[in-house]
C-alpha cells in the first residue's frame, strides 16, 4: 500500500503516533512523550502533528506547535518543531523531509516568521535551519551564596507551584523582555507535566513577605549520569533575580546537589551583575537546536519601529531580493545572505560564523551594531 501523507493526525491514529514517538525517543523507559509534552500532543493540536501513514500505522511524524513570541514588545508568530521520528523500517525514503516541507508551507501560510527546531541534524540544516541566539549558563557551587543572604532568616519562602499561583506566574513571565506569549492555561499544562524541556523537573515559586516575586522551572539531578548526579538546573526563570539568588541556599538541599545551574538569556544583565561579586560568570551558550527564518523580509519589518526608534528615521534601509538582504546607510550598501539574517538579528556564539564580521567598517556596520543582536527568547516551558 502507498504511504499516505503528509497530513495532520486524525484522532483514531493517536495511539499509533504514541507508539512511534515512544519507540524512537523513550526506549529507555524514561516516561512517555505524550505526557511530557502535553501542549504538542493536545487534541486541539492534532492538525499540526504531521504524519505519514502506512496501512493504518503512523510511520513518520513531525510535530509542530504555533505560538507567538515577543521581543522588546515586537511580536511575531513562530512554529516550533519537535518529536520528529520515523521507524527504522521506513527511513531513507524522504518521509521526514516531506513532512518538514509541509510544516514549513503551513507555517508561512499562517504568517509564522521563525521555526525553532529541537535538533540540528542534516534534515533541518538542508532546509536552511541554523543555530542562532545567545544565552548564558551560570554554574553556582554550593556555599557561594550563604543562607545569611536571606533564605534562612525566613524572608524567602520556596514551595512547589500550585494552581492558585499560575496567574501571578503568568504576570511575572509576561514582564520578561524576551519571551513567548504564553497563556495561563499553557503554563498550567506545562507545570503539571513536571517535565522541564527534556528532563524530569519541578516548578517552584518564591515568596518574600508573602508576595510571589519569582518562579523557576527546575530540572532535577540525574543520579545515573556522573556529570549531572550532583547538579540541578533552573531551566526557566521569571521575576526577581535577587530573590531567586536568596532562594538558592535552600534549593541545594531541596534537590540534594552541590551545583545549581541557571539558564537565562545573554541579555539578563541583572542576574550577571548580582553573581559577578561572588566570582560567578556566565558560560556563553547557543540555542540547543536550530532555527529556520521562514520570512526574512517579514522578520525585519517586525523590528522596523524599534530600529527607527534607536537610529532615527531613514538611517538604515534594506531590500530583500532573492537570496540576499541588501542594507543601505550613509551611501554605503552591503548584502547579507538571507540564510544568515537570523544570525545577524539574534547573534551567535562562537565557533558559529557571525555574519556581522563580514560587514566592512562604515555607516552600515555602525548602524547594525546599534540595533543588533536582539534577544531570541529561551523556550523553557515551550520546548517541544
Amino acid at each position: 500500500m502507498k504511504v499516505e501523507g503528509p497530513r495532520g493526525l486524525v484522532a483514531q491514529e493517536f495511539d499509533s503516533l504514541c507508539n512511534l514517538v515512544n519507540t524512537v525517543f523513550r526506549s529507555d523507559g524514561a516516561g512517555r512523550m505524550e505526557e511530557q509534552y502535553p501542549l504538542l500532543f493536545a487534541p486541539e493540536n492534532f492538525d499540526d502533528l504531521y504524519v505519514m501513514v502506512d496501512d493504518g500505522v503512523v510511520v513518520s511524524h513531525v510535530g509542530a506547535l504555533t505560538r507567538d513570541i515577543s521581543v522588546l514588545g515586537c511580536r511575531m508568530s513562530t512554529m516550533s518543531i519537535g518529536a520528529v521520528a520515523t521507524y527504522a523500517s521506513h527511513r531513507g525514503q524522504g518521509l521526514a523531509t516531506r513532512l518538514m516541507e509541509e510544516a514549513i508551507r503551513k507555517a508561512v501560510e499562517r504568517d509564522a516568521v521563525l521555526m525553532p527546531i529541537s535538533g540540528g541534524r542534516g534534515l533541518y540544516t538542508r532546509l536552511g535551519a541554523k543555530r542562532i541566539g545567545q544565552y548564558a549558563l551560570f554554574s553556582v557551587p554550593r556555599d557561594t551564596l550563604t543562607a545569611g543572604d536571606g533564605a534562612a532568616a525566613g524572608e524567602t519562602d520556596i514551595c512547589r507551584a500550585e494552581a492558585e499561583d499560575l496567574h501571578e506566574m503568568t504576570r511575572l513571565y509576561a514582564e520578561e523582555p524576551s519571551r513567548y506569549v504564553r497563556s495561563t492555561a499553557d503554563l498550567g499544562t506545562a507545570v503539571d507535566a513536571a517535565w522541564i524541556c527534556d528532563r524530569d523537573g519541578e516548578t517552584v515559586v518564591i515568596r518574600e513577605e508573602g508576595r510571589l516575586v519569582a518562579y523557576a522551572g527546575i530540572q532535577k539531578r540525574r543520579p545515573d549520569r556522573e556529570d549531572e548526579a550532583r547538579t540541578a538546573r533552573l531551566a526557566e526563570i521569571a521575576g526577581s533575580r535577587s530573590a531567586m539568588l536568596r532562594a538558592l541556599p535552600c534549593l541545594y538541599d531541596r534537590y540534594g546537589v552541590d551545583h545549581l545551574e541557571i539558564m537565562t538569556t545573554a541579555s539578563d544583565i541583572e542576574l550577571a551583575s548580582l553573581l559577578q561579586p561572588h566570582g560567578v560568570t556566565a558560560a556563553p551558550q547557543g540555542f540547543t537546536g536550530t532555527v529556520l527564518v521562514l520570512q526574512p523580509e517579514r522578520l525585519l519589518r517586525v523590528f522596523d519601529g524599534y530600529i527607527r526608534d534607536v537610529l532615527g528615521p531613514d538611517t538604515l534601509a534594506w531590500e530583500v531580493s532573492g537570496a540576499s538582504v541588501t542594507f543601505r546607510s550613509g551611501g554605503q550598501a552591503h548584502p547579507i545572505a538571507t540564510g544568515d539574517l537570523g544570525a545577524l538579528v539574534f547573534g551567535v556564539v562562537p565557533p558559529d560564523p557571525d555574519p556581522f564580521k563580514t560587514v566592512p567598517p562604515g555607516p552600515i556596520r555602525t548602524a547594525l551594531a546599534q540595533v543588533f543582536p536582539l534577544q531570541l527568547p529561551w523556550y523553557g516551558f515551550n520546548f517541544v
